[in-house]
């Protein structure tokens, strides 16, 4: 791919991000392609439908809070209990931030199924991390007998999934700190009922 693909590239993903952090609930590709000063041919050169460049949108808005280096962190915890918390670490940390795009997405899917596509993918991915942990806790014995790696994924998916942390931090006004607190007991003594409840607070890295 040649430096201009990449300005390209780079210009119609932030063109759109910056449409949908402001609201915009009708976004076609020709409005995407007037923020970014390009051609619609440019913009269809680029990215084959509006699923491909929402998708590209969120992996970008993912790559600027360092959800790659966080994956990382997740992985090298040194057991599947230390994981899981580091799930929960990463949720009470970077949900603020995440918020103003989640909010607009969420309002956005609704009426544009590209939308729902691109954001069905995301969630795809991080699901995918929360069964990398569910396995793991398996593969130590530390998972609740009887509970399978899938389901314990779903379970660890949805409560620190963003309705979660809308419900309790911005409709019950809980902390961030209060957040992690609370989810770290509840998930290590759901999940990993053996164990001792986990810290309160995860170490960053």
């Amino acid at each position: 791919m040649s430096s201009s693909e990449v300005t390209t590239r780079s210009r119609i993903v932030r063109a759109a991000l910056s449409l949908i952090e402001r609201g915009n609930v009708a976004i076609s590709m020709s409005a995407i392609a007037k923020e970014a000063g390009l051609s619609r041919q440019a913009l269809y050169l680029t990215f084959a439908n509006k699923a491909d460049l929402f998708i590209a949108v969120l992996r970008f808005a993912d790559g600027q809070r360092g959800i790659v280096e966080e994956q990382a962190r997740i992985r090298a915890a040194p057991t599947g209990r230390d994981a899981l918390v580091a799930i929960i670490d990463r949720q009470a940390r970077l949900s603020p931030a995440y918020k103003r795009l989640a909010d607009a997405f969420e309002l956005l899917r609704r009426q544009d199924i590209a939308a729902e596509e691109a954001w069905r993918d995301r969630q795809g991915d991080r699901w995918q991390g929360c069964r990398m942990v569910a396995e793991r806790l398996a593969g130590e014995g530390a998972l609740r007998p009887g509970l399978d790696p899938a389901t314990a994924a779903d379970l660890i998916w949805s409560i620190t999934g963003s309705t979660t942390w809308d419900d309790l931090v911005i409709a019950r006004g809980w902390t961030a700190d209060s957040y992690r607190e609370h989810l770290t007991v509840l998930l290590t003594r759901w999940l990993t009922p053996a164990a001792e409840a986990a810290p309160s607070r995860a170490v960053s890295g």
